[in-house]
């Protein structure tokens, strides 16, 4: 799971990378609603991805607190 996570985190680091570059342009010609359409879709991609993130680092703290609840009995 955490290579799950992982490849996510990285896909959103090189959306937020371009997106960065992108607005960099579009704050000296906000006119260009070419790029702000752009950025948005952007934005919505950075979204879902630290939504998977999220979920991933959720499902990893339960796998973790079922194994801390598996209690040994000793013989």
């Amino acid at each position: 799971m955490a290579a799950l996570a992982s490849s996510w985190k990285r896909k959103r680091d090189d959306l937020k990378k371009r997106r960065d570059s992108l607005f960099e342009i579009y704050s000296r010609d906000p006119q260009n609603f070419h790029l702000a359409r752009e950025i948005k879709d952007i934005d919505d991609d950075i979204a879902e991805c630290t939504q998977h993130v999220e979920q991933e680092r959720r499902a990893e703290q339960r796998a973790a607190a079922a194994a801390d609840k598996v209690v040994t009995t000793p013989k």
